[in-house]
């Protein structure tokens, strides 16, 4: 741009000065905005998704430039491209290719730009696909904007390298637009400064293969839900590529889902009920963020996750033992060779958790296993009721990656005592040849994946609940919470609870209150408004996988 093209102050953040849309061989269109990166300077990234002869047309503020045209051709690349939801609770690429993720935590400004490298190359042998780290940042000395909003060009040109850095190794960027810090500083509290802020992180990134995060633990701050409605507009605004959006949370982010921004979970809690229970009611992909590095609970989230039909996250410190990363390697080793794009939770089984592929074409036709993937925290005897089919049966020891095959089966009923009584062990029962037939083809919708209406009848569900008691619950001390059986069979056996509140007229939507059958719950921050009415959800899946839903209202208490 020309001296007299790009006003200052605040000229740098003109949404208005450059716009490019390029039109893909296929017709595909994509308009990315332009970036100020210093001086007179304009950029605008982007990646070409398909090989073949692109056209763009400029649209600018500036005569000289405003309505130009210019073609070029895009190599074939043989990389997948960007990633995207598919067949509701997984994913793909644009090469509508499966897309398996797997995601590891970094902390982009606190290593050298070598340090950093070594590093990627490291996680890239182990197997993952995504790096995920954050934008805007309020910790050290750096800081993306100076108090007049200009972008500090040092922070952005410093966060170009690391970003670029994880994309030049064909890893997705899973962005987090700011943490907690730097939202602490104010900077959002001007909603009319959000939208400048948004846009240029956007302009900046959303040309590259990204997934955004949101704010980091939304649900510490206060006005988090209006903020985040905002950035989700916003991001729906100015993404050209549309890619994936949620946010960060202690818990989940499953209760924004209804303000319509949203297309895929993010949860962590460390308890697996939470991740079983939510992929009942909902229908998105979800990702769980793992919340531990020691070795024994870090493999534990790693595998029950898989086994409620979620992708995994690891943090950077969990990724400093390598002890967790080996544990990565298995995993990644066996869910690279399944078809893990229609794994749906399995529930026929005792003494584990499973995971199946259901090959059907036809939702009526009878059942046609592919794969079952279970996982035994606890070693004892697992029990898998499947199809009469012949399986090719093997342990594989979570830990070490050990394999053990065993006979071929073709029981219908397959039980079977883990190897040893010393650690938790996976189950892998698949049909190889049927696994072959189908791998000459990549078919998202073999199946449709199961989304239920909850019971939600009192009369019809097995199970009451008895605390808290009376109709007031207290904001100052821990309140018991307590479920009561009151139908138990075989279903109930092993039942799932998670408890939500929520107060309508405070604005904030649901939080996750407690988990489990019974325990003490506090009435979070949030919510935290005496004289109130909380909605208070319980939420609830059997051992069959069925969902019920119970409500009961309370008035908060000083």
């Amino acid at each position: 741009m020309q001296a007299n093209e790009l006003k200052s102050p605040g000229g740098e953040m003109n949404d208005d000065l450059l716009r490019v849309e390029f039109r893909s061989p296929t017709h595909t269109t994509y308009m990315m905005r332009s970036f100020w990166d210093g001086g007179q300077t304009l950029r605008v990234r982007f990646t070409p998704t398909e090989a073949g002869e692109w056209t763009y047309k400029i649209t600018s503020s500036s005569k000289r430039l405003d309505e130009q045209e210019a073609k070029f051709t895009a190599a074939e690349t043989g990389e997948a491209g960007m990633v995207n939801v598919a067949n509701l609770r997984h994913w793909r690429s644009t090469s509508k290719k499966p897309h398996l993720w797997l995601g590891a935590g970094v902390p982009w400004l606190d290593m050298d730009q070598a340090t950093l490298e070594t590093w990627l190359d490291a996680r890239k042998k182990n197997g993952f696909t995504h790096i995920r780290g954050t934008v805007l940042t309020a910790h050290g000395s750096a800081k993306p904007f100076a108090p007049d909003g200009r972008p500090d060009l040092a922070y952005f040109r410093t966060l170009d390298e690391r970003i670029l850095a994880a994309e030049d190794r064909t890893f997705t960027a899973d962005l987090v637009i700011a943490d907690e810090a730097f939202v602490r500083t104010g900077a959002f509290n001007d909603r009319e400064k959000v939208e400048p802020f948004i846009r240029y992180v956007v302009a900046r990134y959303g040309g590259l293969n990204v997934t955004w995060q949101g704010i980091e633990h939304f649900e510490d701050i206060a006005g988090s839900r209006g903020l985040l409605r905002d950035i989700g507009m916003y991001l729906k605004k100015y993404d050209g590529f549309r890619h994936p959006r949620s946010t960060d949370a202690w818990a989940s982010s499953s209760p924004l889902l209804s303000d319509g921004w949203m297309n895929f979970i993010l949860e962590a809690s460390p308890r697996p009920e939470l991740g079983a229970v939510e992929h009942q009611f909902t229908e998105q992909p979800s990702v769980h963020v793992i919340s531990t590095a020691e070795p024994v609970g870090f493999r534990h989230e790693l595998w029950n996750s898989t086994a409620n039909g979620q992708y995994p996250s690891a943090p950077y410190e969990a990724l400093q033992n390598e002890t967790n990363v080996k544990a990565v390697e298995t995993w990644f080793k066996l869910l690279s060779d399944a078809r893990h794009w229609e794994f749906e939770p399995f529930f026929d089984v005792d003494g584990a958790r499973a995971v199946a592929v259901d090959g059907r074409t036809d939702p009526y036709a009878e059942i046609d296993f592919v794969e079952c993937l279970t996982y035994a925290q606890k070693p004892g005897i697992v029990e898998v009721t499947l199809p009469r089919h012949k399986y090719n049966p093997e342990w594989i020891n979570p830990a070490t990656g050990e394999e053990t095959p065993l006979k071929d089966s073709r029981t219908e009923v397959f039980s079977r005592e883990t190897p040893d009584k010393a650690n938790d062990w996976i189950l892998y029962l698949p049909r190889e040849g049927r696994k072959e037939s189908m791998a000459r083809s990549y078919y998202f919708e073999s199946h449709n994946p199961p989304v239920q209406e909850p019971e939600s009848d009192a009369a019809k569900t097995p199970f009451e609940i008895t605390d808290p008691p009376g109709d007031q619950i207290s904001v100052r001390v821990p309140v018991p919470f307590k479920v009561k059986i009151t139908k138990s069979n075989r279903a109930t056996r092993a039942m799932q609870y998670v408890w939500w509140g929520e107060v309508v007229s405070g604005g904030e939507g649901v939080r996750v209150l407690a988990i489990g059958p019974t325990g003490n719950l506090t009435v979070p921050q949030a919510l935290a408004q005496p004289g109130a009415i909380l909605t208070l959800r319980l939420q609830a899946i059997n051992a069959n996988g069925k969902a019920y839903e119970l409500d009961r209202v309370y008035t908060l208490t000083p």
